[in-house]
């Protein structure tokens, strides 16, 4: 009895699949990252947008990974300062508009 199927054959898949912007994802995610910081906890997303910022640096994308951290190294500050400025607007009792909204929330 003879066989009559054609013999499968894979297909060659390369052992090293290579991004072609080593580095670019990490830099989108630092100005995300410094986004973020604005408004919700400053510190710890300003600290990784700087961090994402240097990886994407070291990877080869110098002028998003400078963006990204110079953009997390001032929002991380215009974050704090915004923090500290409605927290003692809320301790004061509000009377400024945003104060009164945000602790609506």
């Amino acid at each position: 009895m003879m066989d009559t199927q054609a013999a499968y054959v894979p297909v060659a898949v390369p052992a090293e699949i290579t991004p072609k912007n080593p580095g670019r994802v990490q830099g989108i995610i630092g100005i995300v990252c410094a986004v973020i910081a604005l408004l919700l906890l400053p510190p710890v997303f300003g600290a990784a947008g700087i961090i994402f910022g240097v990886i994407a640096m070291n990877k080869g994308q110098k002028t998003l990974g400078l963006i990204a951290v110079i953009l997390s190294a001032i929002f991380l500050v215009i974050g704090l300062i915004l923090s500290i400025y409605v927290n003692v607007i809320l301790e004061e009792g509000g009377s400024f508009v945003l104060g009164s909204v945000l602790s609506l929330l």
